[in-house]
């Protein structure tokens, strides 16, 4: 059978990018300002690239970058994540409130590289955690740096510790130049997504995080008001952090809420040694309870030794992608307004080739468009499959993963995938299944469609798969 069409269009033929900003009709969702008025879907299909971690050059990173997009843009995915404090992007390498046209002219090309494959780009303002000097190891190699110390007053900067730093009114003025500067350089340009005040700000090494976001987020906002704009916290894993995430999510300026989640052997929450699609869909349907009216997104996931402490070494043997899979599918279906966006770009990405899994999820859900359907998310359970369905006025979406193929089984234990044969999905599954006209399967791990049979007591029989497999359902009109 023919499966739903999912192609990007040509630059040349299409609208310029506009502006993105939560849904008026669904704010679950994010759309895109058109030209000729009016809205459309804007679902972010992309990951972190937030920095060339090993190249030494300004030219090599550029062409990292070039590579990077173009093999993420020929999967039909749109939106990347760069951190404006890594020394490739650093404005102020030389001094607190000192700004290179280096490194702007840096920013300015990669932008124009994303903009050139539509690809939409959210920009970290910081990372840092202390202002201290301090002369450490890399925890494992590449591994980025959280100390700036030109904005130790010592080095001619504004403030002794980094307690003073987020309550003196002289460090945030000039942390207000740097986002006038940028805003005089890119407020409104069109490939730029949103802006984010800080990687993980809570993880800074002084308490006060949430004052100075409430007081940040606005002015970031008075600069940028075409973008969204955004906080971020560390990883969601301890009773502590929820206390964290509420708070930001009753932060009204915020225009959307954002969570960052790994498998973590050292996390003290045992959702964080969960299978990859629990794990996901979990903090998805956390942020949902704490931020009802807005768009939530897993804005970072992977996984890690204990603790953070390195790169996970299930991604030495997941070649095919069996966690990347997961991070993508599960947010989505679990009621977010985009993809899960991974982390480890070039340990695990990047290094086993993996882009072809965004194109696999742009096919899964082509022609699907969950403001017009007014998507609701549910989910149901097998004995065999955990199924993650997004219900729509006229479509269901339900993706069906296979419960005994989850990382813990095939990295972990080395127990290969078996097909899921003659599953029947019951009746009730996401109501109302003998209205439907249609019943097709989108098999991701082997980009193939097919039909699935409607049993008359109103089960649905899907067709071998392995793995997962989403299923549409087309509804009649007056379902």
């Amino acid at each position: 059978m023919s499966p739903p069409t999912a192609t990007l269009p040509s630059v040349a033929s299409s609208p310029r990018l506009r502006g993105i900003a939560p849904s008026t009709a669904h704010p679950r969702y994010l759309c895109e300002q058109l030209d000729v008025g009016g809205a459309k879907t804007f679902v972010p299909v992309g990951l972190n690239l937030c920095f060339p971690r090993f190249d030494r050059t300004p030219e090599a990173g550029l062409e990292r970058y070039r590579r990077w997009f173009d093999a993420l843009a020929g999967q039909g995915g749109n939106f990347v994540r760069l951190w404006l404090g890594h020394p490739f992007f650093d404005l102020e390498a030389d001094g607190a409130g000192e700004f290179s046209e280096d490194a702007a002219r840096r920013l300015d090309k990669v932008l124009d590289l994303a903009l050139q494959r539509r690809i939409r780009v959210k920009l970290t303002l910081e990372h840092f955690r202390s202002i201290a000097a301090r002369a450490e190891a890399e925890v494992f190699p590449g591994a980025a740096n959280f100390s700036k110390p030109a904005y130790a007053r010592s080095n001619g900067g504004y403030a002794d510790d980094m307690a003073e730093f987020l309550d003196s009114a002289e460090a945030r003025r000039v942390y207000l130049k740097k986002i006038d500067w940028l805003a005089r350089r890119y407020s409104g340009h069109p490939a730029i997504f949103g802006w984010e005040l800080w990687n993980e700000m809570n993880a800074v090494s002084a308490p006060g995080w949430l004052a100075w976001t409430r007081a940040m987020l606005p002015e970031l906002k008075r600069r940028f008001p075409g973008s969204l704009v955004m906080q971020s916290l560390g990883s969601f894993d301890r009773d502590c952090q929820l206390d964290n995430y509420a708070d930001y999510a009753r932060l009204s300026a915020a225009d959307l809420v954002q969570a960052h989640r790994y498998i973590d052997p050292g996390a003290p929450w045992p959702i964080c040694q969960a299978p990859m699609d629990v794990l996901c869909a979990d903090a998805v349907a956390s942020l949902r309870e704490l931020a009802p009216g807005k768009p939530v997104l897993l804005a970072e996931c992977g996984a890690v030794e204990a603790n953070h402490s390195s790169p996970s070494r299930l991604y030495e043997t997941d070649r095919e992608g069996v966690l990347l899979h997961d991070m993508l599918f599960a947010p989505f279906f679990a009621g977010a307004a985009g993809p899960g966006q991974a982390w480890h770009w070039d340990f695990y990405v990047e290094r086993h080739a993996l882009w072809w899994h965004f194109g696999r999820f742009v096919r899964a859900i082509a022609g699907f468009d969950p403001v017009a359907e007014q998507a609701t998310p549910l989910q149901f359970e097998t004995e065999r499959i955990r199924g993650f369905v997004l219900r729509g006025r006229r479509t269901i979406l339900a993706w069906c993963r296979d419960k005994r193929a989850g990382w813990r089984e095939e990295l972990a234990e080395g127990v290969r995938a078996e097909p899921v044969l003659d599953e029947l999905l019951p009746a009730d599954f996401a109501g109302v299944p003998r209205a439907v006209v249609e019943a097709v399967v989108y098999a991701p791990w082997t980009d193939r469609w097919s039909f699935a049979m409607i049993a008359e007591d109103g089960r649905v029989r899907l067709p071998a798969f392995t793995r997962s497999c989403v299923l549409k359902l087309t509804l009649l009109a007056s379902s």
